[in-house]
């Protein structure tokens, strides 16, 4: 895509429930995607989706209960890129290739690793779009799983990557898993980004590369990113959404945000803290672990039963006359 037409671009009104941090360069290939749409986030049944997040949760009409990165978690992505112009990239886990077109269009050559893309529609879905958006002939679109197929493909092709993204299978120990050959295949000058970090599973990624003595940081978005770095190269600088209070899961709580504030929830947990002290021994940390535990099932079981409502009124048959 030339820069005239992502200037174009850059004008156009975001939609209503859309965030992007401030400093950032946008870009909006939305029309690329002929099948996205909002989605429903209790269509979802995963315990990590991050649903009292006001922002929108955008899916694919062809399966509503999974959702793509969001529109500022995509714009992290592209405003990333753009620092790594003409070098090499990896993503593993592309889905319909809405967060791969925004590595791309910010001037990556990227390699995508995902087991769907040996689906003829969903490649052909994929490479559809990247081909609209002008970035295909950027992309390369590899099926198979990670790691075995990121090892397979740095030996062929004796590749080496300065940015990487992970956004494959959240289950451990998967993350860790791609974590581990990913890093061992980075530049010296590399930076790794994570999606769904509000999961401990995705979350033992950013930690095994804390500590090997990566810099870290967090994103917080709606579904929380990390960011990893190492040699010459910086992160970009993110400002989260005033408009929300943003909570920390207990496993990330060692970690800075970037444009980090003290929220409400940290303000509670101070208050509730302070009442039972005296009657426990347990560390605060502990402590707070359990509180957010307690109040994430609690969100969960608040959510089921909707949940569940949807579920069945979209798997239940329809009569006819």
């Amino acid at each position: 895509m030339s820069e005239k037409t992502v200037k174009v671009i850059e004008v156009n009104l975001l939609p209503k429930g859309d965030y992007v941090s401030s400093g950032f360069s946008t870009i909006q290939p939305d029309s690329y995607f002929p099948n996205i749409s909002l989605g429903n986030k209790y269509d979802s049944f995963w315990l990590y989706l991050r649903r009292d997040i006001t922002h929108n949760w955008y899916v694919d009409k062809r399966k509503q209960n999974v959702g793509f990165v969001s529109r500022d978690e995509a714009h992290i992505l592209y405003n990333t890129a753009l620092k790594f112009k003409g070098k090499k990239a990896l993503e593993i886990g592309c889905w319909m290739g809405w967060s791969a077109c925004h590595l791309a269009l910010g001037g990556v050559e990227l390699d995508v690793i995902d087991p769907m893309l040996s689906e003829q529609l969903f490649n052909e879905s994929v490479t559809d779009s990247l081909k609209s958006a002008g970035v295909k002939d950027f992309v390369n679109l590899i099926p198979g799983c990670s790691p075995e197929k990121v090892e397979e493909i740095a030996n062929k092709f004796q590749r080496k990557w300065s940015l990487i993204f992970i956004d494959g299978n959240h289950e451990a120990p998967a993350p860790l898993n791609d974590t581990i050959i990913c890093e061992q295949l980075a530049e010296a000058d590399a930076l790794i980004l994570f999606h769904d970090l509000a999961s401990p599973d995705v979350g033992q990624g950013l930690d095994y590369l804390k500590e090997k003595g990566w810099n870290t940081m967090v994103y917080q978005t709606m579904q929380i990113m990390g960011v990893a770095w190492r040699g010459n190269v910086e992160p970009v600088i993110h400002q989260p959404d005033p408009k929300i209070n943003w909570p920390l899961p207990p496993h990330l709580q060692g970690y800075f945000v970037s444009g980090s504030v003290q929220t409400a929830a940290e303000d509670k947990f101070a208050e509730i803290l302070k009442a039972v002290r005296p009657y426990t021994l347990l560390s605060e940390r502990k402590l707070f672990s359990l509180y957010s535990q307690a109040k994430q099932l609690y969100c969960y079981l608040f959510w089921l039963p909707k949940m569940l409502r949807q579920a069945i009124a979209r798997n239940k048959p329809i009569k006819h006359d």
